[in-house]
């Protein structure tokens, strides 16, 4: 005897519905005597067999130049009271102001970006920062000494800006 379509559905749901458990006690026969009428209308035809998915687009690079790339002025991700951006090209350092103030207890972020290797250093603080040719690097510290503190380059020996505590 040949089934239709729905009637093999509904014979599968029976058996679905059953189970077969050999290690069970066998159930009375709850075989039903006629097929429902009725099947749902809407079914799938097809399942999906792979999930989407996207290709990364590859980021243009630009190659290095003489000249530094421009410091960011705020760092999206940065909950710093104070910020300073410095630039250091040519032997010349660029800053907003020559002494930056602020008060105990702020958080202060450094960012440089310098056309030569050297290292930046936050007297009073100890915070050193290490500056790669034209790549911008930031340190961040919490004040907590007043007082006037040099920021400097380590291996040429330039002034940056005077940071103020008070």
């Amino acid at each position: 005897m040949r089934l239709s379509p729905r009637g093999a559905a509904a014979c599968l749901a029976v058996v679905a519905l059953t189970g077969c458990g050999a290690a069970e006690t066998p159930a009375a026969d709850t075989t039903p005597t006629t097929m429902p009428t009725t099947m749902p209308t809407t079914m799938p035809t097809t399942m999906p067999t792979t999930m989407p998915t996207t290709t990364p687009t590859p980021t243009p690079t630009t190659p290095p130049s003489a000249t530094p790339p421009a410091v960011p002025t705020k760092t999206p991700t940065s909950t710093a009271d104070v910020t300073v951006d410095v630039s250091i090209a040519d032997g010349k350092v660029s800053t907003a102001k020559p002494v930056v103030k602020a008060r105990p207890g702020q958080t202060v972020r450094i960012t440089a970006v310098s056309d030569v290797a050297d290292q930046l250093h936050v007297h009073g603080y100890d915070k050193a920062l290490d500056l790669k040719p034209g790549m911008p690097a930031s340190v961040e510290f919490e004040t907590s000494t007043k007082g006037t503190f040099e920021v400097e380059t380590h291996e040429t020996g330039k002034l940056l800006f005077k940071l103020q505590v008070s």
